[in-house]
């Protein structure tokens, strides 16, 4: 198993996010055919994009984490106890709570002091002892991948500190276990040489589940056997339903293992499994929540469609920037140690200001919607041909206040995870760049003039620029790379970027 990196770390986070947002126009409602479109459509109280209390949960560990706490101490545990108690008394609670969950919170005290969590617990349990075997839903199996996002390294003490943190509002043996379960999962997926080898992962979370749940480990090794490989959709009409935490648990682990990972581009397993999680119906959001944090560990950040990334957004008011800078605090022990001026909390990202030919500008020579440019450009310094812009693409890191001069809204502005490198340096390379181009033509299609760039528009824009003529425009793969180059004299793709392209 080899060394945890950002992009998979990352992938956690947003992947539970954007699934969530996903299967939150989804919820409650019947399977949905393979026929339909499953997109970010919203219902009820959300908008399309939104995350429901799924996430928000999710995000109240992971901002402790990310504050610096220790998660298996008393301490940690009151400040996630805090986090969940803000975001109750927030309005987005408003907008959707289980019912259990609603009873457990409704009786903590609201003040977050010492010993707030040992006063969930209390509350948790003294509700299961009036309603006995009313404490098995998913509402803390959704939120528990951010335990596994902390404490991968220490798999005993996340085995833990997952238990611990489910009792906190559901006194049921079964969800604290099944929190421990997919916390190995999440692990195992972040841990794993091969994403694509469903086996070996499958393997992996059978043997951590013997040595660090060895109590349960009989039921639970069942539970992952008979589940892998099947359909969400087989938990529809089940009773107990996929509301249920064991239930939810089997839908996920369906959607990972049962689709398919297709051999030419094996990092679209993440959007076709999440979609998967949405079309098996019921509780959908929870369930490709759940789903979206293991495939997110598995594909990384870089796998994650564009157009639902740049979609999503809810409590506590944040967008996916702000959850990559979630889940950097969490990989380098806290906020106090992140540097301020670092991607991606740098408010203006200086790290590429000296480069060569960061004037670059012109005119996609087949959509003249389309303008191509290095930073100069994207950063304000130099005027765009025929006014603004509606849409960026940044094909580079940027700084979160550097295209602030653009004027565009924040859904309308994504950033790509492209490195101007090789293969290896990009685990989903030909996803990414096929995925840049079609979130352009996304734009394109709502009338939007869109900004492609990146450092100074050598590689990575006319290469991108390139793979959206060939794939929406009809433009033979040679053509294109050639024209769009004579468009950018300072272009010069490296090889591998090159590729992707030809073989379109």
């Amino acid at each position: 198993m080899g060394n945890v990196t950002f992009d998979r770390l990352a992938g956690v986070l947003v992947g539970a996010a954007c699934a969530d947002s996903l299967g939150a126009g989804y919820e409650f409602g019947a399977p949905v055919s393979h026929g339909e479109t499953v997109r970010m459509r919203g219902q009820g109280a959300f908008a399309p994009g939104e995350w429901t209390d799924d996430t928000a949960q999710l995000i109240a560990i992971a901002k402790a984490a990310a504050d610096g706490a220790d998660l298996t101490t008393p301490h940690g545990e009151d400040l996630v106890a805090a986090n969940l108690q803000d975001w109750y008394l927030s309005p987005a609670r408003l907008k959707d709570i289980g019912i259990h969950s609603s009873a457990v919170f409704g009786a903590v005290s609201t003040l977050p002091v010492d010993g707030l969590a040992e006063r969930f617990r209390s509350e948790a349990a003294a509700k299961e002892a009036r309603q006995p075997r009313s404490s098995g839903g998913n509402g803390a199996l959704m939120r528990t991948s951010a335990v596994a996002m902390a404490l991968y390294g220490d798999p005993a003490a996340m085995v833990e500190t997952a238990m611990r943190l489910a009792s906190m509002t559901h006194a049921d043996e079964l969800s604290s276990q099944s929190c421990a379960v997919w916390c190995l999962a999440v692990r195992a997926a972040l841990m794993t040489d091969d994403p694509s080898d469903l086996d070996a992962l499958a393997a992996q979370v059978d043997a951590d589940v013997a040595t660090y749940l060895s109590d349960a480990a009989e039921y639970w090794r069942g539970v992952l056997k008979e589940s892998f490989g099947t359909a969400p959709v087989d938990y529809y009409d089940v009773r107990p339903g996929n509301g249920y935490c064991v239930t939810t648990l089997r839908a996920a682990w369906a959607a990972v293992t049962g689709t398919p990972v297709p051999a030419d581009r094996p990092g679209l397993h993440f959007r076709m499994a999440v979609e998967t999680a949405v079309r098996g119906g019921g509780d959908t959001d929870t369930v490709a929540c759940v789903a979206g944090a293991v495939l997110g560990a598995l594909w990384g950040y870089s796998a994650i469609l564009t157009d639902w990334r740049r979609q999503i957004f809810g409590w506590p008011d944040v967008r996916d920037r702000d959850l990559l800078r979630i889940a950097d605090a969490i990989q380098r022990g806290g906020f106090a140690h992140v540097d301020p001026d670092a991607w991606p909390h740098a408010e203006h990202f200086t790290e590429n200001a000296d480069w060569p030919h960061t004037e670059s500008l012109a005119v996609h020579p087949h959509d003249d919607g389309v303008v191509l440019s290095g930073i100069d450009a994207a950063y304000g310094r130099m005027p765009l041909p025929d006014g603004q812009v509606d849409a960026v693409v940044s094909l580079c890191r940027v700084g979160s206040d550097d295209l602030a001069g653009l004027g565009v809204r924040p859904e309308s502005h994504v950033e790509v995870r492209l490195i101007d490198q090789g293969w290896d340096a990009n685990p989903n390379l030909r996803v990414v760049m096929e995925d840049a181009a079609d979130v352009i033509r996304e734009f394109r299609g709502k009338g939007l003039r869109v900004l492609l760039h990146c450092v100074a528009a050598q590689s990575r824009t006319p290469t991108v620029a390139a793979l959206y003529a060939v794939r929406h425009l009809g433009i033979a793969p040679d053509v294109a790379i050639a024209e769009v180059c004579a468009a950018l004299p300072a272009a010069s793709p490296n090889p591998a970027l090159r590729q992707v392209v030809l073989e379109s």
